[in-house]
């Protein structure tokens, strides 16, 4: 049995094992990819001289702790929080390193989990509000839009921040606010047509409702899938789908309430801010969706740095291919650099994917598919749902071919530990 330095033996007794089963449970909270929930309980159960096999999936965990003769079996219900907590995820990254290097033992570990999911408002409410208008105005901006869309884009956005934390109470909410947000904000943006000077209102709807947009469940998923999690990989990107639905039937429902008393608000054309503006708005977004991922503040610059990456290659290639660009290339650079970045000390490579990934998400595409299938004119010739589709697996594709590199330090140690238990002989059946 292992020892850490200046700690005695500790003996894996039941505490040790309800402690690994928690771990599981709170990093598959911090929305770790299944492969590294997997890794990291194992590599922390060998520090306290535990046998641990671990599977995963969306809503269970099963384990089976082995320590000499002593076998247990145990399965944990996960719980799906739709809640992005970037300093959370931290520290339990930090908590399982220090696990893996014997620098705990199991009572300082349990204290240090306890701490750290303990709920705790990091920022007032008034200012998460205000990041997600401001966010909402920039992603506005960066699909296109001007100053009228900026307002708008903030408005909408300030009513799905409230709609989201108005819901974080109840976990069973995450799809009923999909569609009430996308239900709301399409009226929303209808209605400021006559109040604002003439606007894209499509453009603005996008923008406030993006953050509801599943991007971080259908990433994790491909990463899931080619990280041979295959079972965990189809269940979430099932979900992430049905979230996209839950937006659509939400737009849809809104735009039928509407013509009952109203026609479609005349489609306007935007005009796009010059490119040096556009890069402080969408750098001004950057910092605000920091703070609706409750990042560390040492993880602020590299959150902005992600998200004009990513729109900096995007435009790049639009400029090469053409008006679509190529989100392929977009996610494969920004999957390459977050894998990159994950592999420092003390750092998460969805710090940077995630903010990265909501820049290049598909919605807006889905947006104007769902609006022209109702009859608004001028969504333009892209505006179809086979466009939609192509993006998004462009976009999968990318993060796949990322992710085969194994640059990341979870995808390396999940592979050396198949080629270890390629290399064991099997033991005595069970």
């Amino acid at each position: 049995m292992g020892e850490g330095a200046g700690l005695s033996a500790i003996p894996a007794d039941n505490a040790t094992v309800d402690l690994l089963l928690d771990l599981a449970r709170a990093l598959h909270l911090a929305y770790v990819p299944a492969f590294g929930v997997e890794s990291r309980v194992r590599r922390a159960a060998r520090a306290w001289g535990v046998e641990v096999d671990v599977f995963t999936l969306q809503t269970l965990a099963l384990t089976e702790a082995r320590t000499g003769e002593k076998r247990r079996v145990d399965f944990r219900r996960l719980p799906f929080n739709p809640h992005w907590n970037l300093r959370r995820s931290a520290g339990l990254l930090l908590l399982s390193s220090a696990i893996e290097k014997k620098q705990v033992t199991v009572a300082q570990a349990r204290a240090e989990l306890d701490r750290i999911m303990t709920p705790r408002h990091d920022r007032p409410e008034w200012l998460v509000f205000l990041a997600y208008a401001v966010y909402g105005g920039a992603v506005a901006v960066r699909v296109g839009g001007s100053l009228w869309e900026l307002v708008a884009g903030s408005a909408v956005g300030l009513l799905a921040g409230v709609i989201h934390y108005g819901t974080l109470k109840s976990l069973r909410m995450d799809l009923q606010k999909s569609f009430l947000a996308a239900f709301l904000g399409t009226l929303v943006s209808f209605l400021l047509t006559f109040v604002l000077p003439p606007f894209d209102a499509p453009r603005a709807l996008f923008g406030g409702i993006t953050l509801l947009v599943p991007a971080m469940v259908v990433t994790l998923a491909a990463a899931e899938l080619v990280g041979e999690s295959v079972e965990a990989g189809i269940t979430r990107l099932t979900y992430g789908l049905l979230r996209f639905l839950m937006l659509g039937v939400g737009i849809t429902a809104a735009a039928t309430l509407w013509t009952f008393f109203q026609p479609f608000p005349a489609q306007m054309e935007a005009h796009a801010l010059p490119y040096p503006l556009r890069f402080i708005v969408i750098a001004v977004g950057g910092l605000a969706l920091s703070v609706c991922m409750t990042a560390r503040r040492r993880d602020m610059p590299w959150i902005v740095g992600a998200v004009l990456l990513a729109w900096g290659v995007q435009e790049l290639t639009k400029m090469v291919l053409g008006d679509k660009g190529s989100p392929l290339i977009s996610a494969f650079v920004l999957g390459v650099v977050g894998q990159l970045y994950g592999r420092m000390p003390d750092r998460l490579s969805s710090t940077v994917i995630m903010p990265g990934l909501l820049q290049l998400a598909p919605g807006f595409v889905g947006t104007r598919a769902i609006l022209a299938f109702l009859g608004v004119q001028g969504q333009g010739s892209d505006a179809r749902a086979f466009d939609l589709l192509l993006v998004a697996l462009q976009l999968v594709m990318g993060l796949l071919f990322a992710f085969m590199l194994g640059l990341s330090h979870d995808a390396q140690a999940s592979t050396e530990e198949r080629e270890m238990n390629a290399e064991t002989p099997p033991g005595p059946p069970s």
